[in-house]
C-alpha cells in the first residue's frame, strides 16, 4: 500500500522532469542556451534541495546543457571583445569535456583575437612614439599566441627601428626607459638582445642581458609566491615557470615548479571530487581526496574539511537506506543496516541509536507473540493462536507472519466446518 501511495508522486516527478527536459530542447533548438541550461539547472536544485540525486537523464541533460551554455557564451564574449571570459568559460569546458565538438577551434580564435587587440595597441604606441609600450605590448600579443605574426613583425620593424637611430637617440631611449621602474627590465633585456644581434662579441652588453633577465625572474618568482599565498596556484605554475625560462638559474625555481605541479593536481583532484561528492558517488570521491592529501601541502586542511563533508554524506545515505527499509516494514534488514551504521559512525549520524532501540522492541514483541501463538496452536486452541499472530503483526508486519495467519485461519475455517458437518449427521 505505501508504494501504491508513492506511485502518483513519482509519476509526478518523472513528468516534472521530463518537461524540464522538453522545455530545455526547445530552447536550445532557438539557441537560446540560457535558458536551456537554467531551467534544467533549477530542475537540478530541486531534488538536490529535498536531499535527493537527480535521475541519470536529467542529470545527463544538465551536464549537456551547461557545456552548450559555456560554450555560447564563450562565443558571445568573444565577439564583444571579452576575451578573457570567453578563455575562462572555454577553460572550464575543457575540464568538463576536452573532445567538445569546436572548444579547440573557438579558443584558438579567442587568443587570436586577443592578440590581434594587443599588436593594435602596440601599433598605436608606435604613431605616438611610445616605443617602449609598443615593445611590451608586442612582447604581450607574443605570450598570448607564441609566434604571433604580427608581433614578430612589430617586434622586428622596431629593432630596425631603434637600429636607424643613432648613438645619441639610443641612449636617451635607454635612459628614459631606466625612469620607468615597471618596464625597465624588459626594456634592458630587449635592448641587449638587439645589441647583442649586431655585436655578439661584446661582453658588457651579455652581463646587461643576463641581470635583466634574472631581474625579470625574480619578478616572476614574487608574481608567483603572492599567487601562491592566496591559493592560486595554476597561476602561480605559470609564473614559476615563466621564470625558469627566462633563467634557468633562478633561486628555487625549480621545487617551486615541482610543488605547484603537485597543488594543481591536487586541486584537480578535489574539483573532481566534489563533482563526484554532488552526485553522490562518495567512494570515488573519498578516493579522489585521499590522493590529492598526499600530493598537497598547502591545501591539507581545506581537503580535510571536504573528507569530513564526504563522511557525512556517506553517513546520510546510509542512513536514508536503513530509513527506507524501515518505512517499507523490512525491520529485520532495517535493524540490520542500522547497526552497521551505528558501528561505522560512533560519533553519530542521526536517531539511529533510537531507532535501533525502538526496532528491538518491535522484532521482541513480534518473536513474544508468535512464540505465544505457537503454544496455543500445539495446544489446539487455534482461536488464541490468531489473536497472538494478529498481536505479533501489530509489531512488525512480516511476509512471513502474513503467511501464519493465512494458515491459522484457513485451519480455524476447516475445523468450524469440520464441526458443523458432525452436527448435521
Amino acid at each position: 500500500m505505501t508504494i501504491l501511495r508513492l506511485l502518483p508522486v513519482l509519476l509526478l516527478a518523472a513528468c516534472a522532469m521530463r518537461s524540464a527536459i522538453q522545455r530545455s530542447e526547445e530552447y536550445a533548438a532557438h539557441r537560446d542556451f540560457v535558458r536551456a541550461f537554467n531551467v534544467l539547472d533549477e530542475a537540478v536544485a530541486a531534488y538536490e534541495a529535498d536531499g535527493n540525486e537527480p535521475p541519470k537523464e536529467l542529470a545527463a541533460a544538465h551536464a549537456k546543457a551547461r557545456k552548450d551554455h559555456l560554450f555560447d557564451r564563450a562565443e558571445g564574449c568573444i565577439f564583444t571583445e571579452q576575451e578573457d571570459a570567453a578563455l575562462a568559460d572555454l577553460g572550464e569546458l575543457a575540464s568538463l569535456d576536452l573532445a567538445y565538438p569546436g572548444l579547440a577551434a573557438m579558443r584558438d580564435r579567442a587568443l587570436d583575437k586577443k592578440a590581434s587587440r594587443v599588436c593594435n595597441r602596440a601599433q598605436e604606441a608606435m604613431v605616438r612614439k611610445d616605443f617602449a609600450g609598443a615593445m611590451v605590448a608586442y612582447l604581450e600579443a607574443e605570450k598570448v599566441v607564441p609566434g604571433y605574426p604580427a608581433a614578430k613583425q612589430g617586434i622586428e620593424d622596431l629593432r630596425a627601428l631603434t637600429e636607424r637611430m643613432t648613438q645619441r637617440a639610443q641612449e636617451q631611449f635607454l635612459e628614459a626607459v631606466r625612469k620607468v621602474p615597471e618596464f625597465r627590465h624588459v626594456e634592458v633585456q630587449w635592448h641587449a638582445a638587439n645589441a647583442l644581434n649586431n655585436t655578439p662579441d661584446r661582453a658588457d652588453v651579455a652581463e646587461i642581458q643576463g641581470k635583466a633577465r634574472r631581474e625579470n625572474a625574480l619578478k616572476l618568482m614574487a608574481d608567483g609566491r603572492e599567487s601562491e599565498r592566496k591559493g592560486r596556484y595554476g597561476a602561480a605554475f605559470v609564473a614559476y615557470r615563466s621564470a625558469r625560462k627566462l633563467d634557468p638559474d633562478a633561486p628555487e625555481v625549480a621545487p617551486a615548479i615541482a610543488a605547484m605541479e603537485r597543488e594543481v593536481r591536487a586541486q584537480q583532484l578535489v574539483d573532481v571530487a566534489q563533482v563526484d561528492l554532488r552526485a553522490g558517488r562518495t567512494d570515488k570521491a573519498r578516493a579522489k581526496l585521499d590522493e590529492a592529501f598526499e600530493l598537497s601541502v598547502l591545501a591539507r586542511n581545506d581537503i580535510g574539511l571536504i573528507k569530513v563533508e564526504v563522511r557525512k554524506a556517506e553517513g546520510d545515505k546510509a542512513y536514508r537506506a536503513a530509513r527506507d527499509l524501515e518505512v517499507l516494514g523490512r525491520k529485520l534488514d532495517a535493524l540490520q543496516n542500522f547497526t552497521a551504521l551505528a558501528a561505522a559512525f560512533p560519533e553519530g549520524v542521526s536517531d539511529e541509536k533510537a531507532r535501533i532501540d525502538g526496532l528491538k522492541a518491535d522484532i521482541a514483541g513480534w518473536g513474544k507473540h508468535w512464540a505465544a501463538a505457537d503454544v496455543a496452536e500445539q495446544a489446539g486452541n487455534l482461536d488464541k493462536a490468531l489473536e497472538e499472530g494478529l498481536e505479533a503483526q501489530r509489531y512488525y508486519v512480516s511476509p512471513e507472519g502474513k503467511e501464519r495467519l493465512a494458515k491459522l485461519r484457513a485451519a480455524i475455517a476447516a475445523k468450524k466446518a469440520a464441526g458443523e458437518g458432525g452436527e448435521q449427521g
